[in-house]
């Protein structure tokens, strides 16, 4: 018997929450129809016109690069002797990172001198040119052959006056003697005296070849750039660091054999290579690409002049110029802004660009402290096209039509017009207003359609109490369906 009442009970309680929810479920019905039948309703939303900065801007992502960025590679070929660091120390500027052995270098620098000291012995030797021997001559006057033809020998009988007559010698009588004796006949004494004209002693010629001292002074040119290279070679079996930075990869060990490669390539070109056992080549130069990893036996990496490479719209592009401020925040940590500035903008579109895609490049430049940044992070770029500071600014939603037939609904004592207004910058959020309405005004921002469904949704879901006041918050704090009734509807558990 007992039993029997406890069921008549328990009928009787669900009788009566049924009827309660059929009675809510009319209430909120009632108050969302408008009388149309199942029509949905719309709300106004309103608001004011106000003064504030108004900012337009472009965005786009990008991966973060430097340019202070560099690799290091060996210009001479050999096997590595040393390797002096390891990835993530600190390094400064000239300081030794590896080596590799110097024997090849050093046997290529002697060949060089060697050969510049042949090259510089030819042009001296063809500077100087070759000596001519001057023709033999037909001799003296008697036809001797003597190759000074003009000396002359003259004999003369007597004095010479100069003349070039021969005058008669003059003999010399010995004294009387004894008539017993028989006197001696005089022999004439004759003086002879022998001139020869004096002549100067000629210079024998020399002949230069114009056209081998030109090859000889060639040949030194390409002997002393040789020399030059050879001696690079040499310095270069020792790697040093070109500045400061952090060590970020190392492409070999010691014993491995690497071949020549550039001395250094910058964070804005792309790579590959290595050092592996004993035919691995490392950091030689590839082909440029959109990579921005520098690339070497060792990499050494500097935040200072951190930077990113992003593309554009083409309706975006039209409106990005150098020197322009923008913002950047980054993947890893959203929290954080940073401040930069557009460096540059490229005239031409990017490669691969098809049809209704064309892109175009900016380079973006960030400022202040850098030093935790890291290459190849995550940046999301905001470039701020336009701003104007302390303007009218009205919702961008509010505002109808472009340019001459731009208008915004004013409500001007309850009643709605429609009123023409001069535009200024669009922003991403507001539109600035440059005449046409006053601050203060109260302006039509657009109108919501709320069905008898959603509303009713909308009351569900915004209730938090019972029957409070503050029912309809589901509709941005008011709506259709006032806060009693739409709280009155289903009470707490009202999904029961």
């Amino acid at each position: 018997m007992r039993r029997v009442r406890l069921r008549r009970k328990s009928v009787l309680i669900n009788l009566a929450l049924a009827t309660a929810m059929v009675t809510g479920a009319g209430f909120a019905y009632a108050a969302v129809d408008d009388g149309g039948g199942s029509s949905p309703s719309t709300r106004t939303r309103t608001g004011k016109v106000t003064k504030g900065t108004v900012m337009a801007t472009v965005s786009a992502t990008g991966s973060l690069a430097s340019p202070s960025d560099v690799g290091i590679g060996f210009t001479a070929a050999g096997k590595v002797t040393a390797v002096r660091v390891k990835v993530g120390d600190a390094v400064t500027a000239g300081q030794v990172l590896a080596e590799v052995d110097p024997t090849q270098a050093q046997e290529a620098l002697d060949a060089a001198e060697s050969a510049v000291a042949v090259a510089q012995a030819n042009l001296t030797k063809a500077r100087a040119g070759t000596p001519v021997q001057p023709n033999g001559g037909g001799g003296n006057d008697g036809g001797s052959g003597n190759q000074y033809s003009d000396v002359r020998n003259t004999v003369l009988r007597g004095t010479v006056d100069g003349s070039g007559a021969v005058p008669t010698a003059t003999p010399t009588t010995a004294p009387p003697r004894s008539t017993s004796t028989p006197a001696a006949q005089p022999h004439p004494t004759v003086t002879v005296t022998v001139t020869k004209a004096a002549t100067a002693t000629p210079t024998p010629s020399t002949t230069v070849d114009a056209a081998a001292v030109t090859q000889a002074e060639a040949a030194l040119v390409t002997a002393d750039n040789k020399l030059a290279d050879a001696q690079r070679v040499l310095a270069g079996c020792v790697l040093k660091a070109p500045s400061a930075g952090v060590v970020a990869s190392v492409a070999g060990k010691v014993g491995d054999t690497v071949s020549a490669s550039a001395a250094t390539s910058s964070g804005s070109s792309s790579g590959a290579g290595g050092a592996s056992g004993s035919t691995g080549g490392q950091g030689q130069s590839g082909s440029s690409g959109s990579s921005t990893t520098a690339s070497g036996f060792v990499v050494l990496a500097n935040p200072t002049g951190m930077q990113t490479k992003v593309s554009f719209s083409e309706a975006d592009a039209g409106k990005v110029e150098a020197g322009q401020p923008a913002t950047v925040t980054l993947n890893v940590d959203s929290t954080v802004r940073l401040n930069a500035r557009v460096v540059s903008v490229n005239p031409l579109p990017d490669g691969g660009a098809s049809a209704g895609s064309v892109k175009y490049g900016a380079t973006i430049a960030l400022e202040g402290d850098v030093s935790s940044l890291r290459t190849g992070q995550t940046a999301n770029i905001s470039v701020i096209v336009a701003v104007a500071e302390n303007a009218l600014q009205v919702p961008s939603a509010a505002v109808t039509g472009t340019g001459a037939t731009a208008s915004v609904r004013v409500l001007s004592n309850g009643v709605e017009q429609r009123r023409t207004v001069t535009v200024g910058v669009v922003g991403d959020q507001t539109t600035q207003i440059v005449s046409g309405l006053a601050e203060g005004d109260e302006i039509v921002v657009g109108t919501t359609a709320v069905s008898a469904t959603g509303g009713a949704t909308a009351g569900r879901s915004g209730q938090s109490t019972r029957g409070g006041t503050t029912g309809g918050a589901g509709l941005g704090g008011g709506g259709v369906i006032p806060g009693g009734a739409g709280g009155g509807g289903f009470p707490g558990g009202g999904t029961r």
